[in-house]
C-alpha cells in the first residue's frame, strides 16, 4: 500500500510539474530518478527527491521533452490525416507509423531514465537510449507492452480515466519500466 501511495504522490507531482510543456522533460527525468530508487528499495522521500532531480535535470530535460512532444504531435497529425482513408496502402502506412511511434516512445522512456541516472550531453543521451532500446529488445518489447496495456486500461475506464491518469498515469507503467531498466543499468555498471 505504501508503494501505491508513493506512486500516486509521485504521479501527481509529475503531472503538476509537466503542465507547462517546457518542463515535461525535467519532470520525466525526475520521475524516473525516484522510480529507480523505489525499485531498488532505497529510502525514498518522493517529493524532496523529485524536486532535487528536477532541478538537476531541468536544463537538459527541456530539449529532450520538447523533442518527445514534437514527435508525438507529428505522429498524431499523421495518424489523423491517414485515418479517414480506406486505401490498403494507407492502412499499411498507419501500422508502420504506429510501430515506429511505439519504438520511439520506448526509446524516450530509456532516454529519461538515462538522463536521471547518468551525466551526458543531450545528443549522447539520445544515442545511448537508442542503443539500449535496440540492444535490449525483450525489455523494450515488455516496456512497450506495459505502456500499451495501460493505455487500453485508461480507454476502458473512459469515465474514470482522468482520475486513474492523475493517480497513476505515468508512474504505474513507469514503475514496470524502471524494474526492467534497473537490471539493464546494473549489468552496464558491472561491466564498467
Amino acid at each position: 500500500l505504501s508503494r501505491l501511495v508513493d506512486l500516486a504522490v509521485l504521479n501527481i507531482v509529475t503531472v503538476v510539474y509537466s503542465i507547462p510543456p517546457v518542463t515535461f522533460g525535467g519532470a520525466m527525468a525526475a520521475m524516473n530518478y525516484v522510480l529507480l530508487h523505489l525499485v531498488r528499495g532505497d529510502e525514498t522521500y518522493v517529493i524532496r527527491m523529485f524536486r532535487k532531480s528536477f532541478g538537476d535535470n531541468f536544463r537538459q530535460g527541456v530539449p529532450e521533452g520538447l523533442l518527445v512532444i514534437l514527435i508525438a504531435v507529428i505522429t498524431a497529425v499523421d495518424m489523423w490525416a491517414l485515418h479517414g482513408s480506406e486505401s490498403r496502402l494507407l492502412t499499411v502506412m498507419m501500422i508502420i507509423i504506429t510501430i515506429a511511434a511505439v519504438f520511439i516512445f520506448v526509446t524516450a522512456v530509456y532516454m529519461f531514465a538515462l538522463q536521471s541516472r547518468y551525466e551526458n550531453t543531450v545528443k549522447g543521451t539520445i544515442v545511448n537510449a537508442f542503443r539500449l532500446s535496440v540492444a535490449n529488445l525483450p525489455a523494450t518489447a515488455a516496456m512497450a507492452a506495459a505502456w500499451t496495456a495501460w493505455a487500453f486500461v485508461l480507454v476502458y475506464l473512459h469515465k474514470a480515466a482522468a482520475l486513474a491518469f492523475l493517480l497513476y498515469g505515468f508512474t504505474l507503467p513507469g514503475y514496470i519500466c524502471a524494474m526492467l531498466m534497473d537490471r539493464i543499468f546494473e549489468k552496464l555498471e558491472k561491466e564498467e
